[in-house]
């Protein structure tokens, strides 16, 4: 019982909230080095104290169930086990809603499985199995095989739009076995990854790619699973966007709130304001919270010294008076050395929801 000690004290202090309001500030304040530690011995809820359980359950039950800004991140470097709380989900801030596992291909390690199911029956977050999506069979294609002969002729019958159902299908089994909670579409045909299913046209009628999100749209919507585009989501046509829960861009070098909102300004997509997710590159720019010398349109985030980019994202008004739907980062563990752990993202998350609310209805 010794080692769960830590729990009684920080948990009583949270649970004793009445308002999200607080909670939130103190999810913000109290994630320290000692919980994420402690909570990386956990295997399951049950060996947490009960104090810590209510507090759990109520992240799953009240504030993930309300409107906000979203957290995300593309998660890199997981192995789940060790003693670096960086290489644990169950360790990202209790904010985040879910991530897009990065690295990670058709097979977990028990480790990783084990704090997969903590983060999502624990912390109630989603883990989206990603890669880029530009030619047929990327990242499962059996080795020394050539992916059309196995995709198109083999599994497609000579056919390639059945070459790319089977394909798609594939990838719908990995997330069913692992019990991932959706995948993430990373799609950038104009950034040097264009190939048979990526292409500089609009994704829709018998596009491959089109193909390809509806067949996994078929497989994932039913069962509740997330599906979601990064890059350019914009290749989307209005009815082909329906289907996509998000449209995640990454704004890593824009340098103002002007050119950020031009980048993410595609009204012919379904609910973009509200879908729209825009990310900060962290493999360079995890110390200082984004690119230096970005301009925020707003007075009191442009009057900061550091981290006015993430923090500008994370307030992000749009034309319609609505809130941004959600900020996130690239490599989201560089963020963890920094202090408090995962400053920036925790930073921003708190701006967006509570220092500076926004309009989500």
């Amino acid at each position: 019982m010794k080692k769960f000690s830590l729990f009684l004290i920080i948990a009583t202090t949270l649970v004793g909230c009445n308002k999200w309001t607080e909670t939130e500030r103190i999810i913000f304040e109290n994630q320290n080095l000692k919980k994420l530690v402690t909570l990386i011995e956990a295997q399951k809820e049950s060996d947490l104290n009960p104090e810590y359980r209510e507090y759990y359950k109520k992240i799953r039950e009240e504030y993930r169930t309300k409107p906000r800004v979203k957290g995300f991140g593309w998660f890199g470097n997981w192995s789940g086990k060790g003693n670096n709380p960086q290489n644990y989900l169950r360790a990202l801030p209790d904010s985040v809603d879910f991530v897009s596992a990065w690295g990670v291909r058709g097979k977990l390690t028990k480790e990783q499985q084990v704090d997969m199911e903590f983060f999502q029956k624990v912390k109630g977050g989603k883990v989206l199995l990603c890669w880029i999506i530009q030619g047929l069979g990327d990242q499962l294609t059996p080795p020394k095989t050539d992916p059309m002969d196995f995709w198109v002729k083999e599994k497609g019958g000579g056919d390639f739009k059945e070459g790319v159902k089977a394909y798609a299908n594939a990838i719908c089994d990995t997330i069913e076995k692992y019990n991932f909670d959706g995948f993430d579409i990373d799609y950038e045909p104009n950034y040097g990854h264009s190939g048979s299913l990526a292409d500089w046209q609009t994704i829709e009628g018998d596009h491959p790619m089109q193909i390809f999100i509806e067949t996994l749209s078929a497989r994932l919507k039913p069962k509740g699973r997330m599906l979601v585009m990064d890059g350019q989501p914009e290749k989307l046509s209005a009815e082909t966007s329906k289907l996509i829960d998000h449209y995640i861009y990454q704004a890593y070098w824009e340098g103002s709130t002007e050119l950020v909102m031009r980048k993410i300004t595609n009204g012919h997509l379904d609910d973009w304001e509200r879908k729209t997710i825009i990310t900060v590159e962290f493999e360079r720019t995890w110390r200082t919270g984004g690119i230096d010398g970005y301009k925020s349109s707003k007075p009191e985030i442009q009057a900061l010294k550091e981290g006015r980019q993430i923090l500008d994202y994370s307030v992000f008004d749009l034309p319609n008076g609505k809130r941004i739907g959600g900020v996130g980062t690239y490599h989201m563990e560089y963020d963890y050395p920094n202090s408090p752990n995962y400053k920036w993202l925790r930073k921003a998350l708190y701006y967006g929801n509570q220092k500076f609310p926004g309009n989500f209805n």
